[in-house]
């Protein structure tokens, strides 16, 4: 099986992982189940290989949200 094809089946289609990836080192704001969100945070990596997190950094500290939790993600204004 494909590495591509492996991503895909895991969820995230590879256009929306490559979405992602276009917002590195941006300012995002990210909507996560249970109703939390995370505004003005820098997006600092999408995910390489099997991490299957979003990389951002809020409030002065790193955090590590699964893509698998992320509702929505938008480019901060």
């Amino acid at each position: 099986m494909s590495p591509a094809r492996s991503r895909r089946q895991r969820g995230m289609p590879a256009q929306q992982i490559r979405e992602l990836r276009a917002l590195e080192g941006r300012r995002v704001g990210l909507a996560v189940r249970g109703g939390h969100r995370i505004d003005d945070c820098q997006l600092v990596s999408a995910g390489r290989g099997p991490a299957r997190t979003l990389w951002v950094f809020a409030d002065g500290a790193d955090a590590f949200v699964p893509m698998a939790d992320v509702l929505d993600l938008w480019e901060a204004a």
